[in-house]
């Protein structure tokens, strides 16, 4: 079964963060969605430290097969209110 790695990619930090087992490309999108859910879950403070993360998953080749970029900003309503 192949092995693939879902990277995480910040201003400030990359980092392999799982390697996975799948046989099939659509249980690997579903691996990376749940992946996504829970870096949120269990990092929530820190997206707005770096706001851009890009949550990318690799073959064993180095190949780039899907990315999900999650941005976090304040808006005009909030950029001057203290956090």
């Amino acid at each position: 079964m192949p092995i693939y790695h879902i990277n995480v990619r910040t201003e400030s930090h990359i980092a392999t963060a799982v390697e996975v087992e799948r046989d099939d490309l659509t249980s690997l999108r579903i691996e990376m969605a749940h992946f996504v859910g829970e870096l949120l879950r269990d990092h929530a403070e820190l997206i707005w430290t770096d706001e851009d993360w890009r949550v990318d998953v690799s073959d064993d080749a180095g190949l780039i097969l899907y990315v999900m970029n999650i941005t976090a900003s304040d808006t005009a309503a909030t950029m001057n209110l203290k956090h």
